[in-house]
């Protein structure tokens, strides 16, 4: 159960990295601070507001997809303007990723809010001596998956999805034929940060709420985006759950097997992704409708 829920939070986490990969054409490190950005706004709104879960998850969804859009314009825009590399525009994303972590810590330190759990009602649905089943499952769980699902059908079926996949498969032809690029950045955006920050409103109310959780969290998202080849929602939800299940079940049968302590876990993210790279550099990739 813990890695199918876990798997889920990777998902969503990891299909708005690909998105950003595969429309922007940028690796996003700023992602971890935009899925971080949406559990505090979740925490906040949980302490002071409504416990209300589709409440918090709505303020995130909002408050994280405005400040996404607002590093687009700030940031990214002005530098792609200028025909900055990609190498500038990783580091680019590095640097303003530390400029929201560490004004997240500011704010967290003159508030006092670290570590805290997002205050929803909690209810046990099923307990038995291997495993048990609270209301969180099914708010974290469905959720994950239903906007997984929704970004496929927007992707897919929608105008603006077959404008992204026409930026993604080529950026110069797609602005030949007229398609409205700033448009649909700006729209990719949006989703991207609404995505992550209600990804970082159910991994709070899953864990806890600091300064670092989207940083913590961001290697593994990593994992599972290069286990789809950067590009591919399918192979990314797949690696996803992967790399959840590899975290979780497979650390343990190493601990009971091998004795190897726990405190290796967070090694195993970058095992996956030199394994991929070296043996499978596309990774899961599955094409996408045209």
């Amino acid at each position: 159960m813990r890695s199918v829920q876990v798997g889920s939070l990777y998902a969503l986490m990891a299909v708005g990295l690909t998105l950003t990969f595969a429309v922007l054409r940028l690796p996003n490190f700023a992602h971890a601070e935009l899925i971080t950005v949406g559990a505090y706004v979740a925490l906040v709104v949980s302490l002071f507001v409504s416990g209300n879960p589709l409440l918090v998850m709505g303020i995130s969804f909002c408050v994280s997809a405005l400040v996404a859009l607002l590093s687009h314009r700030i940031v990214f825009r002005p530098l792609a303007r200028l025909n900055s590399s990609m190498y500038t525009l990783i580091l680019a994303s590095f640097a303003l990723g530390l400029i929201l972590r560490y004004t997240l810590f500011l704010l967290a330190d003159r508030y006092n809010i670290f570590d805290k759990r997002i205050r929803v009602p909690l209810e046990i649905w099923f307990q038995n001596d291997l495993f048990t089943i609270t209301n969180i499952f099914f708010w974290v769980v469905p959720t994950s998956i239903g906007l997984v699902i929704a970004l496929s059908l927007l992707l897919n079926y929608t105008p603006l999805g077959r404008e992204m996949r026409a930026l993604a498969d080529n950026f110069a032809l797609a602005r030949v034929i007229g398609i409205p690029v700033e448009r649909v950045h700006d729209l990719t955006w949006l989703l991207v940060g609404g995505m992550a920050g209600v990804a970082g409103a159910l991994w709070g109310i899953y864990t806890w709420v600091n300064p670092t959780v989207g940083w913590l969290a961001i290697l593994s998202v990593f994992a599972a985006t290069v286990l789809g080849g950067m590009t591919s929602f399918p192979g990314t939800i797949l690696g996803a759950y992967l790399v959840a299940f590899s975290e979780n079940t497979v650390m343990q049968f190493l601990n009971g097997w091998f004795g190897l302590n726990f405190s290796f876990k967070p090694a195993i993210p970058f095992v996956i992704i030199v394994l991929v790279l070296l043996v499978r550099p596309q990774g899961f990739t599955v094409k996408q409708k045209k």
